[in-house]
């Protein structure tokens, strides 16, 4: 075997070695932010909080080379040890501008909230219109889902329950030309008390062989793009 090669088996179980030591830890349970999208348009969680703290913006908009397709002003984000909040005022989205074949109506909210205590969930919806129609969809059951017009439809109130135990409660979740373009307005992940979420899987690793020798190397299949 050459030097190189040797080194290289080296440096690769040095390296096995060291993600078996790391020990796992639980990720921040609790979590919050204000506004996000994917699709045609897409928007990180923003602003994001993950973990004790707090975020807030005084505006967000996303320009077009003419109106905006969506603007917002004070985007609040919260997390406290068994609570997660986060809000939204003054949001406007302008479906118009999306490439439909059919005319989308334009959703606008004075303000809309999410709030996660203790693994409970609420939402508050103040005066959310759709083509300047006033829709009363406070206080409405949680996945209560409503559909506006032909590709727009939404769920109010959505709560999922996820696989590390937490709650996630996101007030409005738009579907947009079918799922071509989805939107959430105002999302907070919460843990009941007295639970903690899984921790993450701890890689298995390699067990050191008899007489002290390093364990063999466990190939790991992975595709590298190749540039040149």
């Amino acid at each position: 075997m050459s030097p190189r090669k040797t080194s290289v088996l080296a440096g690769t179980t040095a390296a096995l070695l060291a993600l078996t030591a790391i020990p796992a830890t639980a990720a921040p349970a609790e979590s919050a932010y204000a506004i996000a999208a994917s699709g045609l348009i897409t928007i990180p969680r923003t602003p994001s909080v993950s973990g004790t703290g707090k975020d807030s913006l005084a505006s967000v908009g996303l320009p077009n080379p003419g109106p905006a397709l969506l603007t917002a002003k004070a985007l609040n984000a919260e997390v406290r040890p068994g609570q997660a909040r986060s809000g939204v005022t003054a949001l406007a989205l302008n479906l118009g501008l999306l490439p439909a074949t059919v005319a989308l109506p334009g959703l606008s909210a004075d303000a809309i909230k999410a709030e996660c205590r203790d693994g409970k969930g609420s939402v508050s919806i103040t005066k959310l219109k759709a083509g300047g129609k006033v829709l009363d969809l406070d206080q409405v059951p949680p996945n209560t889902t409503v559909p506006l017009a032909q590709l727009v439809e939404l769920v109010v109130n959505k709560q999922t329950k996820n696989a590390d135990g937490t709650l996630t409660v996101t007030a409005v979740s738009a579907k947009l030309l079918g799922r071509t373009q989805t939107v959430d307005i105002a999302s907070a992940t919460c843990v009941k008390p007295g639970t903690a979420p899984e921790p993450p899987t701890k890689p298995a690793g390699d067990k050191p062989q008899p007489g002290g020798k390093a364990p063999k190397p466990t190939p790991v299949p992975a595709h590298l793009d190749v540039t040149g």
